[in-house]
């Protein structure tokens, strides 16, 4: 059996995989796979140019576009692919420094873990598992050049580095993962061993790429307001949530409610991660290199201040470094091959949630029912589902729980889906009072009107949003078809090249250069 390891792992793989193949599309995929990602194959300058820190990335989505359009089956059996490959590249490596056994365990009970499904069956995860494609192709090539000097290997990992750097920010670990493998499973924690020289060209590659990066678009903005203070032990508390669920994957979701606030919970976790880490350190050996795989992706992940404190995807990487540990220390003994059994079928389970994203958000209502971002993600799913009462009371829960006023906006929707236009008026109404120059809100009072054949308050409606939101796209589109309408050419073509500049590739482009051409002019 330890012979066909790789085969075992990558049947296995698809196995439990296979009933996640016609999941749809759902949350971030919306936005970063269907209407963000390049589609043309043809053009990778496009990719760097659009965002060189993930032009990898870009192009494995346009490889699915050109295969099967926004059909989301390709999509989930690419990213079940790169999961195998992932696998077999995790028993690899386990395997230079594990005896057998406990090499295909620690691989399997990762490589079959309900954490992975964040990398794998949400497409828009792609990211962290196809970096550490790259992540555990370097460290497996390095390791052999450590061992026994090999120029194709040295070069192999260098080339997997740059793939890295192309494929997501977190490659700027790297280096840094490949020293510690250096010092920790080679030189035997003697710094002296390690021969310095082989770093230069992965220096010289990160200073570029992270120079280049911070050029082009600067330090990012935080997503949120969070002080150092609560963003270190709130991402503390992230990261013993992660912990509990790769050793117990029980409360797992779409969207963790864990406020991005300083708390004793957090505090704890950061003193007891820092104590496992010193004791990890102490080792060296496995339980130290085992430690910085856990550690360092985490890290790097963790220093942006994004809304989300605790995105599962993260952790993907991650977990191989804690499942490398664990099997480190367990018998070999075949009946430990029954953890990653039970995990298998719980991955298949998990799976089940992605089927529909009703379903999906409704894991995360339940796992946190004081979240209004799950509630409000809960809303958004049962819209686009059509199931406008259902979708109005997880709104509404949203609402009470923070006051976001983008709440109304989709409750208004719902009540028009309804028949319920004064109660949608007087919604609308309300999140204006709340937030003057609301631009949805603004938007959608007059796209009601049009729907009432006031063309009058329509135009007046969406001329507001404009003095509020001068490039808001629906306003220009809108006012650009009612121009055209009116048989006014001027102003319809003013306002539909405006859409197109604001909106470019947009849900009404193939429509805005249309009414174009009926002008008679180009956009």
């Amino acid at each position: 059996m330890i012979r066909r390891a790789p085969l075992l792992i990558v049947a296995a793989i698809l196995a439990v995989w296979a009933n996640s193949i016609s999941s749809p599309f759902v949350y971030d995929d919306k936005v970063e796979v269907v209407h963000r990602a390049i589609r043309d194959i043809t053009t990778p300058m496009a990719w760097v140019l659009y965002n060189p820190g993930r032009a990898v990335l870009l192009s494995t989505y346009a490889v699915n576009w050109a295969i099967g359009g926004l059909d989301p089956r390709g999509y989930h059996v690419l990213s079940i692919v790169i999961h195998a490959i992932n696998g077999v590249l995790a028993w690899r490596l386990a395997s230079r420094i594990l005896t057998p056994v406990r090499a295909l365990f620690a691989t399997l009970a990762w490589a079959l873990h309900p954490m992975a499904t964040e990398g794998v069956t949400y497409l828009s995860g792609r990211s962290d598992a196809l970096v550490a494609t790259w992540f555990l192709l370097a460290i497996g090539l390095w390791i052999d050049d450590s061992r026994a000097p090999n120029a194709r290997a040295r070069i192999g990992a260098i080339s997997a580095a740059v793939l890295a750097f192309f494929t997501k920010e977190t490659a700027a670990v790297l280096p840094f993962l490949l020293l510690a493998a250096d010092l920790f499973l080679v030189a035997g924690g003697r710094i002296a061993l390690v021969d310095r020289r082989r770093y230069l060209p992965l220096a010289l590659l990160l200073v570029m790429m992270v120079g280049a990066q911070l050029v082009r678009t600067g330090w990012p903005a935080p997503e949120v307001p969070r002080s150092a203070v609560d963003h270190v032990i709130s991402q503390a508390a992230a990261w013993g949530l992660y912990l509990q669920l790769w050793v117990v994957p029980w409360g797992q979701s779409i969207l963790h409610g864990l406020p991005g606030v300083a708390s004793l919970w957090g505090l704890g976790a950061a003193v007891g991660l820092s104590i496992a880490a010193a004791l990890a350190l102490r080792e060296r050996g496995i339980a130290a290199f085992a430690a910085m795989v856990w550690t360092l992706p985490l890290t790097m992940a963790s220093i942006l201040v994004l809304r989300e404190t605790v995105p599962e995807h993260r952790a993907y990487l991650s977990g191989f470094g804690l499942w490398l540990f664990i099997g480190s220390r367990l018998p070999e003994r075949w009946p430990i091959f029954v953890v990653p059994l039970l995990l298998a079928a719980l991955t298949v389970r998990r799976n089940q949630d992605w089927r529909d994203e009703p379903t999906l958000w409704a894991s995360a209502t339940d796992r946190w029912p004081q979240s209004a971002s799950a509630w409000y993600g809960s809303g958004q799913a049962l819209k686009f589902a059509h199931r406008w009462d259902e979708a109005e009371a997880a709104l509404q829960i949203s609402y009470e729980l923070d006051g976001r006023v983008e709440a109304l906006d989709d409750i208004g929707i719902c009540r028009v889906q309804t028949g319920d236009a004064p109660g949608a008026r007087s919604v609308w109404e309300r999140a204006l009072r709340e937030s003057p120059g609301h631009c949805a809100a603004l938007n959608n009072l007059a796209g009601l009107a049009r729907s009432e054949g006031d063309v009058r308050a329509a135009t007046s409606g969406f001329l507001s949003t404009l003095r509020y939101c001068p490039e808001d796209p629906i306003a220009h589109y809108s006012l650009g078809t009612l121009h055209l309408d009116a048989h006014e050419s001027d102003r319809a073509r003013f306002h539909l090249r405006a859409y197109l500049a604001a909106d470019p590739g947009g849900t009404y482009d193939r429509s805005a250069r249309q009414g174009l051409t009926e002008l008679g002019v180009g956009p």
